[in-house]
């Protein structure tokens, strides 16, 4: 079934939106495959929005910081938010590690709809990506509490869909059609 197109890239102010929840390990692939997916959503009409959670966390005054206190107040946040946004009829796509499901069981109760896509990528690869120097800190015992190195990465256990790695194409089609049947 071909994917529904819609003819505005303005919201659906006449019914929810829904939250696209990325979660993985730092330097999995979230913010890649959540680009990918606000291309091919902008492209097919929908309203989407991606809050990416290095940016609003560096948005938000004053910081939560990254204890385990921080961490709870930081996800309760940008949950709220991406609930918010969802609320006015937007695709909202958060990329973010959430690394204990409590974060991701109460995204969920918050949001009005609601998709949850692990990126599934070994922690060697996410080790050998590194962009921002993460695991190399942790290493190095200047970073105690990163998410598969130090602090606890729960998986989720029955998420709505498994990407491995950002590029995963079959992924990316997996999530489009899953937006495309709940926003019918």
């Amino acid at each position: 079934m071909a994917p529904r197109e819609r003819t505005s890239d303005r919201p659906n102010l006449d019914r929810p939106g829904l939250v696209v929840w990325l979660t993985g390990l730092p330097s999995s692939g979230k913010s890649t495959l959540a680009r990918a997916l606000y291309v091919e959503l902008t492209r097919r009409g929908f309203a989407s929005v991606i809050l990416d959670s290095d940016e609003v966390r560096d948005a938000i005054v004053p910081p939560h910081g990254y204890s385990d206190d921080g961490r709870d107040a930081f996800y309760e946040t940008l949950a709220r938010l991406a609930a918010v946004v969802a609320a006015q009829g937007h695709v909202v796509l958060v990329p973010a590690t959430a690394s204990r499901a409590a974060h991701r069981v109460r995204a969920r109760t918050l949001a009005p709809n609601f998709i949850e896509v692990y990126v599934d990528t070994p922690l060697d690869e996410c080790e050998r990506r590194d962009p921002k120097g993460l695991y190399r800190a942790a290493r190095d015992g200047g970073l105690q509490a990163l998410p598969g190195r130090g602090a606890p990465f729960e998986a989720p256990e029955a998420p709505d869909a498994v990407a491995h790695g950002g590029d995963d194409k079959t992924a990316l089609e997996h999530v489009l059609d899953l937006v495309s049947r709940r926003l019918r």
